[in-house]
């Protein structure tokens, strides 16, 4: 990695952790990071966005390691971990608080190597590809065609062009950019069709409803894997909450 050397502290607020967090905190911290940010997951994003996830993992990756390492100098410097020695008998029966101080200790080193262990890449679980949302439009395509003819307004021109349109191309480009303004379009339509659907309360208006929720719904899903990304307190970009 040709970056600079991270710190202790850099790699604990890149992770959200305490510096001193314990490896349980720091594993979790780490696969959560590294699920959000796995190359793998952006299959159908530009080569410029795969590189900044790709980015963003080696530095939590970095991070992970360097807490890693700054916990076991901790430990070579507890005289809890020192190494046995010829007065190790005499310490060990000095109290039980030093034995117990030793044993915790030794626990604690080999629960280390538990969690890291696994060096080898980090595996996510890899969502669809881009097929999905082709899906979920065509989807989408076809319950506008059935909300235009029976849906609460049938057959209006209105209905068409300041809902049903705006609606999906609303989902579609957050689907595409996750940018928060059209998800806030889709919110707000959505409501529009929840209102005229109560005011025309019957068996046509809910079954377009429920139709048109559920490709609405998978694109904004697949807008939040899209959502925008800010600077985290080393520097690097991560994704929003």
């Amino acid at each position: 990695m040709t970056e600079r050397t991270m710190t202790p502290a850099e790699a604990a607020a890149l992770l959200e952790v305490a510096i001193d967090a314990e490896p349980e905190q720091v594993e979790r911290a780490y696969r959560y990071q590294a699920q959000r940010s796995h190359p793998d997951r952006l299959a159908a994003a530009t080569p410029a966005e795969q590189a900044a996830a790709a980015a963003r993992f080696d530095r939590y990756t970095l991070a992970r390691s360097v807490l890693r390492d700054a916990d076991a100098e901790r430990m070579r410097a507890s005289p809890a971990a020192g190494p046995a020695g010829p007065g190790a008998a005499e310490r060990g029966s000095g109290g039980g608080g030093s034995a117990g101080s030793s044993a915790f200790g030794v626990a604690r080193g080999a629960n280390w190597g538990a969690n890291w262990a696994a060096d080898e890449p980090y595996e996510p679980v890899v969502p669809a590809g881009p097929w999905l949302f082709w899906v979920w439009v065509g989807l989408y395509a076809v319950a506008a065609v059935i909300a235009f003819i029976g849906g609460p307004l049938p057959y209006s021109a209105a209905d068409l062009w300041l809902r049903l349109l705006p609606l999906g191309l609303a989902a579609v480009a957050f689907a595409r950019t996750g940018r928060r303004g059209f998800l806030a379009v889709v919110v707000a339509l959505g409501a529009a069709t929840a209102v005229l659907t109560i005011l025309f309360a019957s068996f046509g208006p809910l079954v377009s409803m429920i139709l048109l929720g559920a490709p609405v719904l998978g694109l904004v899903a697949l807008g939040r894997q899209r959502g925008p990304q800010r600077p985290d307190a080393a520097g690097a970009p991560r994704p929003a909450a």
